[in-house]
């Protein structure tokens, strides 16, 4: 198994703790051939912005949908 998806496993999976996933999607948008290396790059950058405090909660994620 790469680096990549060693860290994204053990960020998605710990073996303990109160941050297990217990059910994940993603939507590869447009690009439908993306390897499984490319995904958990991706994975990784966006949990690294997480944990760096780089990014603004959204409370309100459906807030701009229309009824």
């Amino acid at each position: 198994m790469s680096t990549q998806l060693e860290r994204a496993t053990n960020a998605l999976f710990p073996s303990n703790g109160n941050n297990r996933v217990g059910n994940i999607k993603f939507f590869r948008g447009r690009r439908r051939e993306i390897t499984s290396e490319e995904l958990a790059q991706q994975l990784n950058r966006a949990d690294a912005q997480v944990r760096e405090n780089h990014i603004t909660p959204n409370q309100n994620i459906d807030g701009d949908l229309t009824t």
